[in-house]
């Protein structure tokens, strides 16, 4: 795989009061879970190539992701999630996760999803300044996403990616991880710095509790 290529990736309680009958609480609504982190979970996504007209084709490469585990860092329930990065062949890697009131969190801290925040910039990717700067915001509130395995209401995080490095000639790029309602993760979608080629994991098969 080439070196160029990155991979990013309201709770509403009604109390209902009656004039003549004793008040009565209805239960809370509960509220859609994007991120589904318990253990024992898994995804299956296979691969795609997409050119620089668009037109996605499906590649005989398959991934998975699964949870294996939780854990207490720093006084909080993470979880462990073993996946690559966008079916590309590689020893997968983990990832520790929590779900902090809608917001996806790793275990640096960073903010890599919110289920309910469209407006502010969840966070600020330095790490490769040679090459680029990643601002991540909210997008597609409640899009309907069609993958192999269904149509699911879904949420967006999405990588503004601005290129620092001259030698590169998009100055603007996106990369972006489509969360499904109530399903988990069910595309990724990246590129290579150096070409117009694209690539994505979208979601085949799932078992989520």
């Amino acid at each position: 795989m080439k070196w160029s290529f990155i991979v990013v990736m309201a709770i509403i309680s009604v109390l209902a009061f009656s004039c003549k009958k004793t008040s009565e609480e209805k239960p809370a609504a509960t509220p859609p879970d994007y991120y589904q982190l318990k253990v024992g979970n898994y995804w299956i996504y296979q691969g795609y190539s997409i050119d620089s007209n668009g037109v996605a084709t499906a590649q005989n490469n398959f991934d998975s992701a699964h949870i294996e585990k939780d854990t207490i860092i720093r006084g909080n329930t993470y979880y462990k999630l073993w996946e690559n990065e966008l079916v590309q062949g590689k020893t997968q890697f983990p990832s520790y996760i929590r779900d902090s009131s809608g917001y996806l969190i790793n275990n640096y801290g960073g903010r890599i999803c919110s289920a309910d925040d469209f407006t502010d910039t969840l966070g600020l990717d330095t790490t490769q300044l040679a090459l680029f700067k990643g601002y991540v915001k909210m997008t597609g509130k409640d899009s309907i996403v069609t993958v192999p395995a269904g149509n699911f209401q879904s949420i967006t995080s999405r990588m503004k990616v601005v290129l620092t490095n001259p030698q590169f000639p998009h100055p603007v790029r996106y990369i972006y991880t489509v969360y499904g309602k109530n399903t988990g993760r069910i595309k990724s979608h990246g590129f290579y710095f150096d070409e117009y080629q694209q690539v994505e994991a979208r979601l085949v098969r799932y078992k989520v509790q």
